[in-house]
């Protein structure tokens, strides 16, 4: 992901965050990553999010993890709306494209619920 859209997720989610927040975006950690049947070390950047009120079954204070590689996985995906797309490469993404980035990067557990 350009280190430019990924500063801009992270600002998105700290301007508009409702009951999570972004806790570390620099951190790095290794990851397994099944390629052509193997696994292959990946050593990425990891999105850390706190609760900062209770939600749903998080906790206050409950950590959650989001691999950088899982965002660019997402962020595929969605490029196959021309809207994103277009909001992507001109690096203008809405605070709805960073609710469905990190949606789908989360397998669907994280609901953001930012709020403009």
């Amino acid at each position: 992901m350009k280190e430019s859209v990924y500063r801009k997720l992270v600002s998105i989610i700290h301007d508009y965050r409702t009951w999570i927040d972004v806790l570390d975006a620099d951190r790095e950690s290794t990851f397994s990553v099944r390629k052509g049947g193997e696994l292959h070390p990946v050593r990425c950047r990891v999105l850390y999010l706190v609760a900062k009120v209770p939600n749903s079954v998080y906790s206050k204070g409950h950590v959650l993890s989001i691999p950088e590689y899982k965002l660019d996985s997402a962020v595929r995906s969605l490029k196959r709306n021309p809207d994103f797309r277009l909001r992507y490469q001109s690096e203008t993404l809405l605070y709805t494209d960073v609710e469905d980035i990190v949606r789908i990067a989360s397998n669907h557990f994280i609901k953001l619920e930012l709020e403009p």
